[in-house]
Parts: structure tokens; C-alpha cells; sequence
């Protein structure tokens, strides 16, 4: 049987190769002792294949049939012999185990196949499976003899069309991987063949894919929130198991669509609402600012507009956000174990991220409703290169408020205003710089008895650069300016209470990205704050009211921070760090002196010490670790655990229900010191029906050392000695949450139910026991129930249900000799004002399936509190002449109120 294959075509030669399992390495050669007479070189090799058990591959077509010159051999390899013969042609050859050689040109056998090479082409020769979807890379035809290929590629967000910078791209079974650059790029060489690509990036979901790499060549690639279009691709929107797969414990994701199709007070969608229907998160009511996560205080939440601080996230009484959704581009909220790059509050960090602006096309969008409306719009100023966006919305609710029939409501006034704005340039490849700014109004007047207003201006910068493919920075500088003034409109008592907080924040932050096992965080941050405390000044002319300005508090916090992301194993994932923070309190100041430090009293002042400008009066140095970690039980489920240690160095001073616009924040001193936490939390995490459903249940627990609560009856406004007020003591909370999701479907919603506690020990306060917070609430339910038969039509119902917070009744009361009755209260919380229930419903008509149509419209029909429930902000009493104490209800909504807000968006 004759060995040689004629004519035979290079794929064959490689399938026939790489069946075999050949590769290059150095081998023994036989010897051999032969004569060819000017014999053409395809029966030399004819020859040779004959005289040995080596088989001899060529393509005719490369041999010459040109008489050789004269060969005498004797004893010579087999190697050698080769040499000779093919040294006076173009040939080479490449010798494998197994006892086979391939006869090819001389330039190619120099570069040599890889068996890369010949696995590519072995694939490349199978028909894919249809169902199999994979995106495409190259051409086989154009694939490099070593089986290498060059993929280039661009990640961009899918609604924007801004780079996606930072973000992790790796082969996950190749183990190795990039991130992105200044422009959404990456680049690799890789083998030819299947590979399975992953990117992934904070905020955004992850896609997973195979990718048929066949040559060098560039993808394309979109992250969002929503469906994934990767061209010929379908990816889901999330991650299916992400749930599962973090290794942070607590952490919430709100995407912008789940925003805007939630029923809304007045149509005007709202960040804080949706996190509201999550576990662990709550509110003392309608007309409250801030929320409540996990049994913490208003102030105990780091609200982060980019990298900019907000004292206040509230508008209208709290019945709306400060964020503009149109210009969303991720909300995170942090619950339980906060990275350590965080830092300055003990129970949560809600961050929010804005848009870049659109590099290639020009938007505008907006909305109208009864009481708000809003406008926003985005596009290029150097196509490709600079960015824009801006923003305003306003409200205009006192024609609502005229319609009241209530004199004292009618009668009053209120209005709000929000704007951002931004520019982002791409200076080159490595190099961005953002600039950004958000300033807010609102403005209060009841019956012209008594009113407010509060501002914020922002000023931020901040500059990313890529170092190289695993080392990036971001440099960020903010100026924020919080100002709030209350009016008492009284004639000869008129009064204005005036209170500041200015701080400068400079932060620098590494990442770091050596591999697809390892991330890191680092970086420092300082903050300077000056704060005004209360200035009374008359309202007007007619007042007579003394002005009594208190000394402004300045202080500097900073910290080191790194953390670190580690996959260990499939299995076993974990993100741990330190924080080590830093807070001075400094002069100029006054400071007064007591008898006890321990226990300030106006009755044991001794005297005073003053401090010169930048002198430090108090220093505090803390260590804050905080690690978090996932273990898979299976493909489907698993554990999770972690622990942070927080520390709060400025905080919010209100004895109420709530904390209002005009409360004042309060610097860490020599006397009242920094509040403290410790927080742990467990859960366990399964998805069911291809990771359709999700289920979780968490127990947590925070501990609150050096904590605070004011004495009865206590005087917090204009008081320059503010320690004299408060009482030291803990905290503590803990709780269940548990959480049943279905993502899609017709039928898709969440229902969440936390069992909590939050409870204070205050020295001096109810015999020294345990007592509750203002912000226990043992049980809270929410269901979110979305009925979607079409992308344009969306039904949503929202139901809520919350256990009724603690307030101090009165028991009875006494009479003085003058004839003053006095009441009697009960201990602090020990009663609770009536269960909080509410439900909402809306339709949206989404847009509508023409992608490329210019103008694009949505309605939203809402009604807020269906069935008019007149839940309690607050119980307050009363007592009339020979009857006992009287109770009250306060309801800030006790109607239905519908709401039709058209929304647009120009492309």
C-alpha cells in the first residue's frame, strides 16, 4: 500500500496531523545509505518513504519536477538527508512524533503550524449546532499559521452609546483577562476556537457569551440594564444567577425602567420610593425626608450624587427625591457590608451615578405631570470625543394646594427646583475629565405662620486614567454648599433660624486588576467641613427678637482605604478591606468646661477655653475592617456572610418624629463623640426555574457603641452648649428579611417581608432599660405586582404594609396651684401610632416598536393610596376642661390621588 497522499489539501493535512496528536520537539532520525541520480525531489521523497516507516505529506502542486543533482548517502539521518535534498529548492519540512513529516514551502515550514492552527481548522470544519448562538470573530481563511488571534473590541452602554470604562473582560476558560480602556477598548491574543467570553462592570449587567475566535478581528458590544443586543446575540438582562453568584451580602440594584413604571405621588417617578419597596428599608411616613434601612437614623445614610454628598435628598416635605431619572445611569444601595471606599455613615450607602452625556447623538427627553415636570437632554460637542447633559425639573403645586378646602392651605404656598448639568471629554486615549453640577430650591410657607426654604449647589470634578490594561485611577474634587432657613411669621416674634453646612471633598481611588481572580480598591480621601449651627436673626422690621449668632464648627475628616475582591475557587468568592479613618475637630472655637466631661450639665459649667484658627480641639483615629464573602452550594444556591465596622463623624440633631430640611448637622467634638457599629448579616440565597425566581432570606444584626438621644423637653435650637442636651448610651438592631422575585414573564414582581427591631439603651431614659426607636417597625411587607402581556403595555399594583411606630402618650396629668395643667407622659415610645398600609396602581403605554422613530412618547396613569386610607404621620393629644387627654391623628395624605404624566423622548 503505497504511504504517500497526493495531492492532498493543507486542512486535510492538518485534520490528519491534529487527530494524531502531532506537534514539533526534537526526535531520533534513522539512517540512511542510498544514491539518487538527478532524480526529481517528489521520488526522492518517494524514496525515502519507501526505505522507512516515516510517512511523507506534500501538496504536487509545491514540488518542482526539476532533475535534483547527484546524491551519494551512506549511513546519514534521515534529517540530514533532507537538508540536502530540499537545500537546492524552496522547500522545508517539519518534522512530528509519531513518526511524520510535512513537506511545505520554506517560509511557512519556518514559521510552522501549531496544532492552534490545526484545531482551528479542524473546527472551523464541524457545523455548528443552530441552537448554539455564538458570536463570530475573523475569517478562518485569514487565520495566522500559529492559531493565534488578535480580538479587539468596544464596550459601550447600550442606551448612550458612552464607553464602558474599567469594566472586567475575561476568556473564562482561557483564566485570563483585561479591562477596558479610556474609550470602552480592549485587546488580547488569544488561540483560535470557542472561548467564552465574560465582561462585567459595577452597575451593569454582566454578559456572558461564547465566541467563535476564527482570525484576528473586533466586536462590538453593548451593556445595560435591559436585554443585551450583542448583533446576532441574545444575552438576558441580568446575569442569571447573580444573585447567587455576588459576594456582597445586602446590596440593592434599581434599575431606571423598574423606576419609572412604578405608581408615583403626582406621576413624578422616584428613586427613594422604589428602594422604600425593598426588605429592610422603611420610612416614618408621608411628609418624612430621608428613609430608614435596617433600624438606622435618616442621617446614619451616605447619599452619594457621583462622588458629592447630599444633606439632603428630599423634596416637598419628602414626598419626592432629589434625582432627575432621566439622567440615571446606576442606583446602588448598599445595606449591609459597604465596600471600604465608603465610608462616614453607619448603615448604608445609597450611590448614584449620572449619565456621561451621549458621544454620537443628540437626545432630549421629558415629562409632564399635574405638579412637576422635567426636562433633560444629552449629546456630543466634539462627536465621539466631548459630551453634554442637563437637566431641570420644577413644580408648580399651588394651584393643588388652592383647590384644598382649607383656608390654612389654600393659603399657602411651596414650589421646588432641581438642575444638573455635565461635560465629559475624552482628552485621548488614557485620559477623561468630567465636570458636573447640581443645584437645588425648595421653598415652604404655611398660612404665613411659619415656613422655610433649603438649597444645594454642587461643583465636582473628577479625572479617570488608564495606565495600562490593569491599573486605572479616579481623582474626583467636590464643593458643596447646604443652606437652610426656617421663618416663624409672628409680628414681634417673627424670628429667621439660619443653618449651613460648606465641605470640600478630595478623593483618589486605584483599581487595580492583575488577573480574573484578583481586584483591588485603594486609595485616600479627605473632606473639610464648615458648619454653621444657628443664627437667629428677626424675621423683619416689625420683630423685635435679639440676633444671637453661634461660632461656626470646622472640622477635617479623612481615611485610607483598600479592599480587595478574591475569586479563590469556584466555590468560595470573597471582598474584603480596611478603612482607616481619621476626624479632627478644629478651631476657632470656644469651648465650655464642666466639672464632669462625662456628663456635661449647664449647672456645672466652670469656664471656657478658646482655640485659635486650625487648632485641633479633639482627634479621633478608628479602624474600620469590614469583609464579606459567598459560598456556592451548587449551581443554583448559596451562602453568604459578612461584617463591617463603621464610624460616623457628623451627624443630624432633631428631637422629632423625623429629621426636617431645617435640622441641623452636628461635627463630632471633645464631648460628644463619633457613633459606632458594628454589622452582621447572613443569608442564604436560591434561584428556581432556570434562575427565573429568585428567594432569599437574610438575618442581620448592628450593634451602636457611643450613641446619643436627647433629654426630655430638650433645647436644640441656637444652643451653644448642645452637649448640655444630650445622653450618652448603645443601640441595637436586628432582623429577618425575606425576598421572592420573578424577573420575566407576563407575570413578573417582587414580595418582600422584614421582621425587625431597633432598640436604644440611654442612660437616664426609661430607668435605664431597653426601649424602642423612633424608627422600629417590626413588621413590614411590600408586593410589587407587574402585569406585561406586550412591551407597550404595563400594569403595576403596589401594596405596602407597615407596622406603626413607637410614640410616648401622655398617662395623666397634674394641676399647679395656678391652675397650670401639666401632663404626665408614659416612658419614651411606649405606644405606637396605627398601622401604615397603602396601595397604588398604574398603566404605562410604553413606546412604541419603531426603534428608529425620532419622537418617541409614554403615558402614565397612577393613583396614588386607592382606597384613601388617612394613615398617621403622627399621633398628638389634647385635653379639653374635665376630660382626659384626647388623641389625635395626623394624616398628611388621606385621599386618592390620580395623576396622568405624559413623557417624551427626542433621538
Amino acid at each position: 500500500m503505497n504511504k504517500i497522499l497526493k495531492n492532498c489539501s493543507l486542512v486535510i493535512l492538518g485534520l490528519l496531523i491534529s487527530v494524531i496528536n502531532l506537534s514539533a520537539q526534537e526526535q531520533e532520525f534513522p539512517t540512511i545509505t542510498a544514491t539518487f541520480n538527478n532524480l526529481p525531489v517528489k521520488t526522492v521523497l518517494e524514496q525515502l518513504d519507501s526505505r522507512t516507516d516515516y510517512t511523507f505529506y506534500f501538496k504536487t502542486s509545491d514540488l518542482s519536477n526539476k532533475a535534483l543533482p547527484a546524491y551519494n548517502f551512506e549511513d546519514t539521518p534521515l534529517d540530514k538527508v533532507l537538508e540536502q535534498v530540499l537545500s537546492t529548492t524552496r522547500l522545508g519540512y517539519i518534522a512530528y512524533r509519531n513518526k511524520a513529516i510535512v513537506i511545505l514551502p520554506r517560509s511557512l515550514a519556518n514559521q510552522a503550524f501549531t496544532a492552534d492552527y490545526y484545531r482551528a481548522k479542524e473546527a472551523a470544519s464541524v457545523e455548528v449546532a443552530e441552537e448554539r448562538k455564538e458570536l463570530k470573530v475573523g475569517d478562518i481563511e485569514e487565520l495566522s499559521i500559529d492559531g493565534k488571534a488578535t480580538v479587539s473590541g468596544v464596550v459601550r452602554d447600550a442606551d448612550s452609546r458612552e464607553p464602558v470604562i474599567g469594566a472586567s473582560v475575561s476568556w473564562e476558560d482561557l483564566e485570563i483577562g483585561t479591562v477596558t480602556g479610556i474609550d470602552g477598548d480592549f485587546e488580547m491574543t488569544i488561540p483560535a476556537g470557542v472561548h467564552y467570553l465574560r465582561i462585567s462592570y459595577l452597575g451593569y449587567e454582566d454578559i456572558n457569551t461564547p465566541v467563535r475566535v476564527m482570525s484576528s478581528g473586533q466586536m462590538r458590544l453593548r451593556m445595560e440594564k435591559g436585554a443585551i443586543d450583542l448583533e446576532e446575540v441574545t444575552v438576558s438582562a441580568n446575569k442569571a444567577d447573580a444573585n447567587v453568584e455576588s459576594a456582597q451580602i445586602g446590596v440593592a440594584k434599581v434599575s431606571v425602567e423598574s423606576i419609572k413604571k412604578n405608581p408615583a405621588l403626582m406621576g413624578e417617578a422616584d428613586v427613594v420610593k422604589t428602594l422604600l419597596q425593598g426588605a429592610g428599608v422603611t420610612s416614618v411616613g408621608e411628609g418624612a425626608a430621608g428613609f430608614n434601612v435596617r433600624g438606622g437614623d435618616v442621617d446614619q445614610n451616605l447619599i452619594l450624587l457621583n462622588e458629592a454628598i447630599l444633606l439632603n435628598s428630599s423634596h416637598a416635605l419628602g414626598f419626592f427625591s432629589a434625582f432627575n431619572t432621566d439622567l440615571l445611569q446606576d442606583v446602588q444601595l448598599y445595606k449591609a457590608n459597604m465596600p471600604s471606599q465608603f465610608g462616614g455613615r453607619l448603615a448604608s450607602v445609597m450611590d448614584v451615578q449620572l449619565t456621561d452625556g451621549d458621544f454620537d447623538a443628540f437626545k432630549i427627553k421629558g415629562g409632564v405631570g399635574p405638579i412637576t415636570s422635567r426636562l433633560s437632554f444629552e449629546g456630543p460637542v466634539v462627536k465621539e470625543k466631548v459630551a453634554f447633559y442637563g437637566g431641570l425639573r420644577s413644580s408648580y403645586i399651588n394651584w393643588l394646594l388652592g383647590l384644598v378646602d382649607n383656608v390654612e392651605v389654600s393659603n399657602s404656598n411651596a414650589f421646588f427646583y432641581d438642575a444638573n448639568f455635565g461635560l465629559t471629554a475624552r482628552l485621548n486615549d488614557k485620559n477623561t475629565l468630567s465636570l458636573s453640577g447640581y443645584g437645588s430650591q425648595d421653598e415652604f410657607t404655611y398660612n404665613e405662620d411659619f415656613g422655610f426654604d433649603y438649597s444645594t449647589y454642587i461643583g465636582q470634578m473628577s479625572f479617570k486614567s488608564v495606565f495600562n490594561d490593569k491599573l486605572l485611577s479616579n481623582f474626583s474634587a467636590v464643593y458643596n454648599t447646604y443652606n437652610s432657613n426656617q421663618f416663624d411669621i409672628g409680628g414681634i416674634t417673627g424670628t429667621t433660624l439660619t443653618n449651613a453646612v460648606d465641605y470640600i471633598k478630595l478623593k483618589e481611588q486605584l483599581t487595580f486588576s492583575p488577573s480574573t481572580q484578583l481586584r483591588l480598591d485603594g486609595g485616600i480621601s479627605g473632606i473639610f467641613y464648615t458648619v454653621k449651627p444657628g443664627d437667629v436673626a428677626p424675621y423683619d422690621e416689625e420683630s423685635n427678637v435679639e440676633p444671637n449668632n453661634l461660632e461656626d464648627e470646622k472640622g477635617f475628616e479623612a481615611a485610607a482605604f483598600l479592599n480587595s475582591e478574591i475569586n479563590v475557587n469556584p466555590e468560595l468568592q470573597i471582598s474584603a478591606g480596611l478603612r482607616l479613618s481619621y476626624f479632627s475637630f478644629l478651631g476657632p472655637k470656644t469651648i465650655y468646661e464642666y466639672e464632669d466631661p462625662d456628663a456635661p450639665s449647664l449647672l456645672t459649667t466652670t469656664g471656657t477655653t478658646t482655640f485659635g484658627d486650625g487648632e485641633s480641639i479633639a482627634n479621633y483615629f478608628n479602624l474600620e475592617p469590614r469583609v464579606s464573602l459567598r459560598y456556592r452550594l451548587g449551581y443554583n444556591s448559596s451562602v453568604k456572610g459578612g461584617y463591617s465596622r463603621t464610624v460616623q463623624y457628623i451627624n443630624q440633631i432633631f428631637n422629632a418624629d423625623s429629621p426636617t430640611p431645617v435640622s441641623q448637622w452636628q461635627l463630632s467634638t471633645n464631648y460628644i463623640k463619633p457613633t459606632k457599629s458594628h454589622n452582621f448579616s447572613l443569608g442564604y440565597f436560591l434561584n428556581l426555574k432556570d434562575n427565573n425566581w429568585e428567594t432569599s432570606a437574610e438575618i442581620y444584626a448592628r450593634t451602636v457603641d457611643q450613641l446619643f438621644d436627647y433629654k426630655d423637653f430638650a433645647d436644640l435650637t441656637n444652643n451653644a452648649q448642645l452637649e448640655t442636651e444630650l445622653l450618652p448610651g448603645e443601640g441595637r438592631s436586628y432582623g429577618l428579611e425575606l425576598a421572592v422575585k420573578k424577573k420575566v414573564g407576563e407575570v413578573y414582581g417582587t414580595l418582600t417581608y422584614t421582621l425587625s427591631r431597633s432598640e436604644r439603651l440611654i442612660q437616664g431614659i426609661n430607668d435605664g432599660d431597653w426601649y424602642p426607636s423612633n424608627f422600629d417597625k417590626p413588621h413590614d411587607v411590600s408586593l410589587v405586582f407587574n402585569y406585561q402581556p406586550n412591551r407597550r403595555n404595563t400594569l403595576t399594583v403596589n401594596f405596602v404594609y407597615g407596622s406603626g411606630r413607637p410614640t410616648t402618650p401622655p398617662v395623666g396629668n397634674y394641676v399647679t396651684d395656678n391652675g397650670l395643667v401639666v401632663p404626665v407622659y408614659a416612658q419614651r415610645n411606649a405606644a405606637r401610632i396605627p398601622a401604615y398600609h397603602r396601595m397604588d396602581i398604574a398603566y404605562t403605554l410604553g413606546k412604541g416598536y419603531k426603534r428608529d422613530k425620532k419622537f418617541q412618547t409614554s403615558w402614565t396613569l397612577a393613583i396614588y393610596n386607592v382606597y384613601a386610607r388617612r394613615n398617621a404621620y403622627s399621633v398628638y393629644f389634647t385635653q379639653a376642661a374635665f376630660q382626659g387627654a384626647q388623641a389625635n391623628k395626623l394624616a398628611i395624605l388621606g385621599t386618592a390621588f390620580p395623576s396622568l404624566t405624559f413623557n417624551f423622548e427626542i433621538l
